[in-house]
């Protein structure tokens, strides 16, 4: 608790000094905070003392949890005396850290001139119904480690035990996407977001923002809250720092083909293809193949090693930025990454590049290639998963495996995301999970795998759950395939768990696809009884939020053009712009308050429906038009679990428990227990052999239990 004492104490020896203007939205103070006062001009906001505010709730929401202990940088895998990691148990908040509390806080929110804006905002003057600002502009200040810590409990009472963070390291603003730069454009992996240190935490350094995550990272733990971050070894920024003393580790190009750059096509296929081997052939002998390899070079040092020791040395002295020099100097850029899949019509990543982990081609494209062709990279270069090659890179290999056991060491982080993990290196995945382990038995591990059918790889490799694309399949809520897409071809077909989830960062928002309350109640529910899956929530899915993040899972460029055009977030998207989180809106109690409903019903029957093996299928309903059912037994307890939803919003259902329940639940059985019927949860003995109606759009959840009379 070193850290966060620190924290603490830094902010009650600065509360008396405070006279700025500081807001925060009203549903910040989780505890009951009246040193407030309000702004008619700023409707659902509180003006506060800042240091004040951040320090009470410290003292009063999370010191109170330390129940004596000291050391709160020790994972909490660490402390278990059983080993394994249950992913089924979790429930997952991800979050952006700069964009969760980034806030207007006011003009004059720091004091004697100390207004430390990171992230200068050209959002225009708040003239919508949000905001009521008249004509005062304001800026936009970022999200921080600090501000976090004040909506902890918030996230508790969620059902939050896991927060996963997306990237929080270095990125780079060179050829940005928006108005500042990707947290996946990493720069340095080594170091942190400099835009997440809060100034109310003293002038920046880099041990003042270490300071501020590891006190971040000690309250979750306090309050039994475990940290996972989301890593990204396969690409970096195009300006990476290692290209400073490692302009070999890339792939490079002319810089006159830097703005056209396009991966390459085969022609006369309209439909995205897989990279498989057969692709791979059509590829290599497509109609532009010569055009596409000639736009590569050798890198900056092997074109002239004289000229790249002047650059160097003039970066190092001067701090210019090295990519900047070497398209001066050389005329050449890095390479812009892209899909691994051939003929998708998703344009460049502009602002990242791939890393080359082979120095040399893998055997099935090298009689496709000249021998004296310079180093390139297409979509079988990407998936080095299968086809990798045979010079390894021996130094960037190391230089990535030491990533995660450094976080575990340093800030005691409890678990990981690794993006793209099926794309690298077999040799490589397999080093970093056992370091990882090493250090902690008990670390999360999550793989970037949407297919189900790989997911035994993953499972092979180490990881506990994949990501999968359950949120996709909810689109089909209302068709008949909705039933066998989830079940059969989703959550029984993979070996590990997969991530439940409405929404993610790269998907639409939830409340934009299905629109009503209704389809969202249902489907919250629905996605908490799952089994084989993994409970995660997305920062702004509580608050409704219809603005997506990103654009990179089954979007267009029209969905960053959802919200009206009066608001100053419109056409704007987290991963590349300013952007808040509306924490005003009105329907956030409603979703707030379901989402707690959906956990306290987790939670009832988690000791079943936590187990894959009790899990019973049902294939009779596959193809059912209206009937989702959802049911589980298990033996040993003599205890079975039901949810039943009329997936149709227009008619009643009809259904009788005794025939459509599996034989298990119901075998020389007269009753069972309702816990959840029109919207409330509740204990009603229902006779099960009696036909019944279920209205539209409604769902029950019940109990059946072996072990009692009746």
């Amino acid at each position: 608790m070193k850290n966060l004492n620190i924290i603490l104490n830094s902010l009650n020896s600065k509360k008396h000094s405070f006279s700025g203007d500081y807001f925060i939205p009203m549903s910040w103070n989780l505890w009951g905070y009246d040193r407030y006062s309000t702004d008619e001009k700023r409707p659902g906001e509180i003006k506060v003392n800042p240091y004040e505010f951040i320090a009470t709730t410290i003292e009063k929401s999370i010191l109170p949890y330390a129940k004596g202990r000291k050391n709160f940088l020790l994972p909490l895998g660490l402390r278990s005396d059983r080993e394994g990691v249950s992913p089924q148990h979790h429930t997952i908040y991800g979050m952006l850290p700069r964009m969760f509390t980034a806030w207007p806080h006011g003009q004059n929110a720091w004091p004697n001139g100390s207004n430390i804006l990171l992230h200068k905002s050209d959002i225009r003057p708040y003239e919508n119904d949000l905001w009521h600002h008249g004509n005062d502009k304001g800026n936009l200040y970022s999200g921080t480690f600090l501000k976090t810590i004040c909506l902890l409990p918030y996230l508790k009472n969620l059902g939050t035990d896991v927060i996963y963070l997306l990237p929080v390291f270095k990125y780079s603003d060179r050829y940005k996407k928006g108005e500042i730069g990707s947290p996946y454009s990493i720069k340095d992996i080594y170091n942190l977001d400099k835009n997440l240190h809060d100034p109310l935490c003293g002038e920046y350094s880099n041990e003042n923002l270490e300071t501020q995550f590891k006190a971040f990272v000690e309250a979750c733990h306090i309050l039994d809250i475990r940290v996972m971050v989301d890593y990204v070894f396969r690409t970096v920024a195009r300006d990476s720092h290692l290209i400073v003393d490692h302009p070999d580790w890339f792939y490079w190009i002319d810089k006159k083909f830097s703005q056209s750059f396009a991966p390459l096509r085969v022609e006369g296929v309209d439909k995205p293809m897989p990279m498989d081997d057969n692709t791979l052939g059509r590829l290599y002998t497509s109609k532009g193949i010569k055009g596409y390899l000639a736009q590569f070079v050798p890198c900056p040092r092997g074109i002239d090693p004289d000229k790249w020791t002047d650059i160097v040395r003039k970066h190092r002295e001067t701090g210019e930025n090295i990519l900047d020099l070497i398209e001066t100097e050389f005329g050449i850029t890095t390479l812009p990454g892209f899909v691994d899949v051939v003929n998708d019509n998703q344009p460049p990543w502009t602002d990242v590049t791939y890393l080359k982990f082979y120095f040399d081609v893998h055997e099935k494209a090298k009689k496709y290639v000249p021998k004296d062709q310079a180093p390139y990279i297409m979509q079988d270069g990407v998936k080095l998963g299968v086809y990798p090659g045979k010079d390894e890179n021996t130094g960037l290999m190391e230089y990535i495996a030491g990533v995660i056991p450094y976080y575990q060491d340093k800030f005691g982080i409890d678990g990981a995301r690794i993006d793209m993990a099926h794309a690298l290196p077999p040799k490589l995945n397999s080093e970093i999970i056992r370091r990882v382990k090493e250090k902690n038995r008990n670390f999360i591990l999550w793989s970037e795998e949407f297919d189900p059918s790989k997911s035994d790889i993953a499972k092979e490799n180490g990881f506990h759950f994949i990501n999968g694309y359950i949120w996709s399949i909810y689109k089909y809520l209302e068709k008949p395939s909705f039933n066998k897409r989830l079940f059969k071809d989703m959550l029984i077909k993979s070996e590990i768990p997969v991530v439940a989830s409405l929404e993610t960062p790269d998907t639409p928002r939830a409340a934009n696809v299905h629109k009503s309350k209704a389809k969202m109640e249902l489907l919250v529910l629905l996605n908490s009884f799952l089994p084989n899956a993994v409970q995660f929530i997305n920062n702004g899915f509580e608050m409704m939020e219809i603005q997506p993040m990103n654009l990179g899972l089954d979007n267009s460029g029209a969905g960053a053009f959802v919200l009206e055009k009066d608001d100053p977030r419109y056409g704007k998207l987290a991963f590349f712009d300013n952007f808040y989180l509306n924490w005003l809106d009105v329907d956030r109690k409603w979703m707030e308050q379901l989402l707690i409903k959906a956990q306290a019903l987790r939670r009832r029957f988690l000791g079943i429906i936590s187990k894959k093996e009790n899990y019973i299928e049902q294939p009779e309903l596959y193809r059912n038009r209206k009937l989702t059912c959802i049911s589980y037994f298990d033996s040993d307890a003599e205890k079975g679990a039901f949810l039943l939803a009329n997936r149709n919003f227009s008619y009643g259902a009809r259904f009788n428990l005794s025939k459509l329940l599996p034989e298990e639940l119901v075998k020389g059985k007269e009753q069972g227990n309702i816990v959840y019927i029109n919207g409330i949860i509740r204990n009603n003995i229902w006779e099960l052999d009696k036909n019944r109606v279920l209205k539209p759009g409604e769902i029950i959840i019940g109990e059946v239990n072996h072990g009692q009379i009746g």
